[in-house]
């Protein structure tokens, strides 16, 4: 007998399905027991937002769903921020659940949630799963997570059901795919371009997903414009490149703006506005280029192009002109950039670390950011020359993201080493999670960023004027705590330590967590 159980994981298997994150409860024994029976590994989490981190993460990096699994209740509240993290940041998801048996719904409370109902704001769809219904859900679940824009599907498993014998029938996997171009207005848009003096570029997610980079860099050489991108397309455009002018809504923000105002066109390439921290403040025409319509109308467009992001710049590549960017004002554009970046502080700065990592950590290495004020930084000072290569999570934002992260880098490309930078406010968050990535056995070096402060909302506060509240705390000593976990811990207060402990930890096996007390006042450049 095959149940519904074993049903969900052979379909997870076809789908080429490599492992599934989670917490387990009673509710879900069946699932996993189904799992290890179609040799899919459940990889234990230690709280259930983790693993939805870890899903998400999977699945932005993938291109295919990740897989998370909770039980009912508290378990699946707990779920929320991982699934939400998906939802935001058009990552590819499974969230499966467990709920009340079939036969306890009515009549017993205890841990009874509308988990359909809770789903809904943060999913592209809750589907329950019956005996005669479990291969098409899981089967839907795929295409729809996949189907753009992308994003989580939460499929709800009655405890009773799973244990049920499977009585429906199979029709295969199948996956969404961004779509082929069909679009005539393609050639209005190369009219737009053509009779433009200084187009600018804003690439996105959307790029990425496409696979867009080269005819993006054809393009972008072809026009001589500038190329911006936001936080989650770094490296779809090698930000080595003399036309990358930087990152949007990052530390030196306005210094991307100035340049971005002097466009009298911008083509915005897979451009998500999601992303969008501050709100939109140009106001040249925006030719619209993407795989959905310019649905969120953050923007007036004055032509959609809508489709496959690569086929369409590749059209508008072929006989595009050159533009007429003053001489030389990309390059100073580029120079006033970095100089926005250095930092004004005395002890060691947060952009120092970060600079030091990016030398040591070859060109196709990931690095995976945490949500907090060097967030803000990072965005800007790391240079990613491949797409897929940064990740964080910045639809959401949500601090304690940067640890899945890296974990999901480094179990999908084990032969491309990753690097964690967080905060200390985002470890303190998932401090458990250290052991998870030390049982895993994956090499992996954990940069904290220490100064005892939530340093992002002390800003926001001082900003304001009002004195800071609420965001300091004392900091452990997390060298030591880490050893406690069974990893290595160091702690460093120098450049030369930073970049010493970094190379070591890139040489050795297993997991390092690198403790950088730094110079909070770099946030604020020094002032």
């Amino acid at each position: 007998m095959s149940t519904v159980a074993v049903r969900m994981a052979r379909t997870l298997a076809d789908a080429g399905v490599r492992y599934v994150f989670g917490h387990p409860g009673g509710e879900v024994a069946h699932f996993i027991e189904a799992l290890r029976q179609v040799e899919i590994p459940f990889v234990l989490t230690r709280h259930e937002a983790t693993a939805g981190f870890l899903a998400a993460s999977w699945g932005e990096l993938s291109g295919r769903p990740g897989v998370c699994l909770s039980t009912l209740g508290p378990g699946a509240t707990n779920l929320v921020s991982g699934v939400a993290q998906a939802f935001l940041d058009r990552c590819p998801m499974i969230a499966i659940t467990a709920q009340l048996a079939t036969d306890r719904e009515i009549r017993s409370p205890h841990q009874r949630l509308d988990l359909a109902k809770l789903f809904a704001p943060i999913t592209k769809a809750s589907i329950r799963v019956a005996s005669d219904t479990a291969a098409t859900a899981v089967e839907h679940a795929l295409y729809l997570a996949t189907t753009e824009r992308p994003g989580p599907v939460h499929l709800e498993v009655p405890s009773n059901v799973a244990a049920q014998e499977f009585t429906g029938g199979v029709r295969g996997v199948r996956f969404g795919d961004v779509g082929a171009l069909s679009s005539p207005a393609v050639g209005k848009a190369r009219a737009l371009l053509g009779q433009a003096k200084r187009p600018a570029i804003l690439a996105g997610i959307g790029a990425v997903r496409c696979q867009a980079g080269n005819h993006l860099a054809r393009l972008a050489e072809a026009l001589g414009a500038p190329v911006v991108t936001t936080p989650k397309a770094k490296g779809v455009f090698p930000e080595d490149h003399s036309l990358s002018a930087g990152v949007m809504d990052m530390a030196g923000e306005v210094v991307v703006n100035e340049l971005l105002r002097e466009a009298d066109l911008l083509l915005t390439a897979g451009f998500d506005v999601v992303e969008l921290i501050k709100p939109w403040s140009f106001s040249a025409p925006v030719v619209h280029l993407d795989t959905v319509a310019n649905v969120d109308q953050l923007y007036a467009a004055q032509l959609e192009v809508v489709g496959n992001v690569a086929m369409a710049l590749a059209e508008l590549a072929e006989g595009a002109r050159p533009a007429q960017w003053p001489t030389g004002r990309i390059a100073e554009h580029k120079r006033r950039l970095r100089a926005a970046l250095q930092p004004r502080a005395s002890g060691l700065a947060p952009q120092t670390v970060m600079e030091t990592v990016r030398e040591i950590l070859p060109r196709q290495g990931v690095v995976a950011s945490d949500v907090g004020a060097h967030k803000i930084l990072l965005g800007q000072v790391w240079t990613a020359y491949e797409p897929r290569t940064y990740l964080v999570s910045n639809g959401l934002s949500s601090m304690g993201t940067g640890i899945p992260g890296a974990i999901a880098a480094r179990l999908l490309w084990p032969e491309r080493p990753a690097v964690a930078i967080v905060g200390d406010g985002g470890l303190g968050m998932y401090l458990g999670e250290l052991e998870t990535a030390v049982r895993l056995g994956i090499s992996l070096p954990i940069v904290v960023l220490v100064d005892g402060s939530l340093s992002l909302i002390k800003l926001g506060q001082v900003g304001r004027g009002y004195p800071p509240t609420g965001v300091d705390f004392d900091s452990p000593q997390l060298a030591r705590i880490a050893e406690g976990f069974g990893a290595t811990g160091e702690r460093v207060t120098t450049v030369s330590e930073v970049r010493r402990a970094i190379e070591r930890a890139l040489d050795r096996p297993g997991v390092t967590v690198i403790e950088a007390v730094i110079d909070p006042a770099a946030y604020s450049g020094g002032e």
